[in-house]
Parts: structure tokens; C-alpha cells; sequence
């Protein structure tokens, strides 16, 4: 990750060399042109349009710092900061990446420090996790309830997406038939070997949510990978073990995603957060290009672009192919 002073150094840098490149625009357009570049120029009598420009060529963008997008450290949360990332790339916005950074305990304090500017975030582990605050029983409630956790970090909350990527608990269709489980609830005097990262450990939406909310006997493993995970599963190795709602393996009927009745897992829309002092130098305008590509984002979505790493495809590039074929850029 760039050091404060270097980021600071290369905001002031890129402020100062905007302003000559904007000066020297503006001087070429007066100046005009002869022969088929005049001649597409908009007739000032007629007020006809000129030859329409590529979605994202936007000349109207205001001068203003770079923004830094900022993604936690597995693919479906790099991919979504390409996403957004490559979108305001295209819309003329400077962008910089900050990307597989960590969990959010690491972020945070970048994010709330002006270090980062941008981070898909989801919204109830952004509030259980992020501040500690009671998991959101909806959507709505829970936007506003993270507005206000964020409003002493000088930190925006956008709209959320219809997409949401929540944990989920999953055992083999065999462990389920022998035990008679469907629920976690089920699992309730059984003592149980449960795989997941080792943050989930210490997390009331993952390990503690199984041993305080649900008061289930665990022996916890920790293994950081979800691909280990469920090769451990897969091996009976461990019994249980996490993976995300989005995860492409969950479409195997060898598994089963164990219901969750006690709702310790609360909603988990994607919802974008950006530094307020990015949306003051910029205003509405990118404000609504981002809430935009959110509208696009839908859970079957995030199920595809997660499929397409699972074929080896860079976070970038699946982006990028995501964007043109919605025709969201240029």
C-alpha cells in the first residue's frame, strides 16, 4: 500500500498537472480547426449536435483528487472494485487500486484515515464487524444505521445493489441424511468440526454465532482458502465449514447449505462507501454513475463473475468483459 505522504504527494501532483492539460484544452477547442474536424463541430446558429461521443468520454469532469479503490482480499471483492473502478475510469474520473488488501479489520482504519476512498462493502458485516453494532434485520434499516456509523469518518453511503453475498453454512448432502439436519438449529447437541478463515473466529455472523447465538459444541479449523475448505469437507475431514452465498460450488447437490432460522447471518447487499470529500470534488454526477452499476448488480450476477475466476480469469478482465456486454462503457 502507497505510505500517506506518497499518496498525498501524488494527489497534489495530479492536481497541479490537471489544471495545464484542462488550460490547454480549452485553448485547442477555441482555436478550432480546418477541413472535417470544423465540420463537426456543432453549427452555432442551428444548435445542431455534433457527432455523439463514446459512453465514458466525458469532458465535464471537475478537477479533483485521485480516487483510490480499495477491495478486501478474495476475488468476488475484486472483481466488484474493477467494476466500479473501470467504470469511473471510463466516465474520465482518475482512479487509483488499492486492491486484495485484507479483511476489514485492515481497511477500515485506511479508509476512515483518507488513505482509501472507495470499497464495495457488505452491508451487515460492514456494521457487525466494521462497528460493532447490532446486525440489521433489513436492507433499509441497515443502510441507515451504517449512514450514521460512518458520518464521524467523513465516509459516504451510496445505494445498495440487489446482489448480496452472504455467509453460509454448508455440510455434504451425506452428513445432513445421517444426522437429520437441514438447520443449524439441527446441529444443536452434536459436536461438530467447522472450517472457515481465521477471522471468522472471532465473529458473531460466523464461529460465535454458532457457539453463543446457537450453542453448538465446535471445534474450530481454521483455513483461509474456501477451495482448502472444501476439500477438507469434501474429505470429512471437518463436518461443517463456511463459503459465501455467491460461491459457485453451492450449485453441487453433494452440498447443502444448513438453514439459518436465528438470522445470525443479517442482510449482506453489496452497498458501496466513499470518502465524502471525493463526492464534495466530484458531486452527483459520479454519485450516480456509481449508483448505476450497482442497479446492474444482482446475486445471479455475482454468481457468474465468480464462476468466471473459478476459470481462471483475472479479476480485471472479468470486469471489463462484465461492463461491455451491459454496455456500461465505451
Amino acid at each position: 500500500m502507497r505510505t500517506v505522504a506518497a499518496r498525498a504527494g501524488r494527489r497534489r501532483r495530479l492536481t497541479r498537472t490537471l489544471a495545464p492539460v484542462a488550460a490547454l484544452a480549452l485553448l485547442l477547442a477555441a482555436c478550432g480547426g480546418d477541413g472535417e474536424d470544423a465540420e463537426e463541430t456543432p453549427d452555432a446558429q442551428t444548435g445542431d449536435p455534433a457527432e455523439e461521443e463514446p459512453q465514458g468520454a466525458d469532458t465535464e469532469v471537475p478537477e479533483g483528487p485521485e480516487i483510490a479503490v480499495a477491495s478486501f482480499n478474495f476475488p468476488e471483492s475484486t472483481i466488484l472494485a474493477e467494476i466500479y473502478g473501470q467504470a469511473m475510469e471510463d466516465a474520465g474520473y482518475p482512479v487509483g487500486r488499492e486492491l486484495d488488501l485484507g479483511a476489514r479489520e485492515l481497511i477500515f482504519p485506511e479508509l476512515s484515515g483518507g488513505n482509501l476512498d472507495f470499497l464495495p462493502e457488505y452491508l451487515g458485516s460492514a456494521l457487525v464487524v466494521g462497528f460493532g453494532e447490532e446486525a440489521p434485520t433489513d436492507v433499509d434499516s441497515g443502510v441507515e444505521a451504517l449512514r450514521a456509523a460512518f458520518e464521524e469518518d467523513d465516509v459516504t453511503v451510496l445505494e445498495p445493489a440487489p446482489a448480496e453475498n452472504a455467509n453460509a453454512f454448508v455440510t455434504t448432502a451425506e452428513f445432513a441424511e445421517q444426522n437429520g439436519v437441514s438447520s443449524l438449529a439441527d446441529l444443536q447437541g452434536t459436536a461438530i468440526t467447522f472450517a472457515g478463515p481465521p477471522e471468522c473466529e472471532e465473529r458473531d455472523t460466523c464461529l460465535l454465532g454458532l457457539t453463543e447465538g446457537y450453542g453448538l459444541d465446535v471445534e474450530f479449523e481454521s483455513i483461509q482458502e474456501s477451495a482448502a475448505r472444501l476439500a477438507a469437507l469434501q474429505a470429512g475431514d471437518v463436518d461443517v465449514i463456511l463459503l459465501f452465498s455467491t460461491d459457485p460450488p453451492l450449485a453441487d447437490e453433494s452440498l447443502v447449505r444448513l438453514e439459518d432460522p436465528d438470522a445470525i447471518v443479517p442482510p449482506e447487499n453489496i452497498v458501496p462507501v466513499l470518502r465524502t470529500e471525493v463526492v464534495d470534488a466530484y458531486g452527483d454526477d459520479l454519485v450516480s454513475l456509481i449508483d448505476g452499476i450497482s442497479a446492474q448488480l444482482t446475486t445471479e450476477v455475482l454468481i457468474d463473475l465468480n464462476s468466471r475466476a473459478a476459470e481462471g480469469l483475472a479479476p480485471n478482465e472479468i470486469a471489463g468483459e462484465w461492463l461491455q456486454e451491459q454496455g456500461l462503457v465505451g
